[in-house]
């Protein structure tokens, strides 16, 4: 074999093996947050868009239907002292 040949699998065989590292995951995670809406009384959250499309969907619920869903939310007394 030539050492040019050697040097060029060395090469690759090195750019093989740190392909992964510039493939790792992010370590940030999407974080939800829900928006109060005072006209209609209700907690909005944004869902990001699924496989297929483009559009993020906004769910909007009243305090007992999130708190129906399992989700702890403030009484709305709590919310007309803040």
């Amino acid at each position: 074999m030539t050492p040019t040949f050697l040097k060029s699998l060395v090469a690759v065989a090195a750019l093989a093996i740190s392909v992964p590292a510039f493939a790792a995951p992010s370590t940030s995670t999407p974080k939800t947050v829900l928006k109060y809406d005072a006209k209609t009384q209700k907690y909005c959250t944004v869902e990001p868009a699924v496989t297929g499309s483009r559009i993020d969907r906004m769910i909007c619920k009243t305090s007992a239907e999130w708190s129906a869903a399992g989700l702890n939310m403030p009484k709305a007394v709590m919310l007309a002292q803040k």
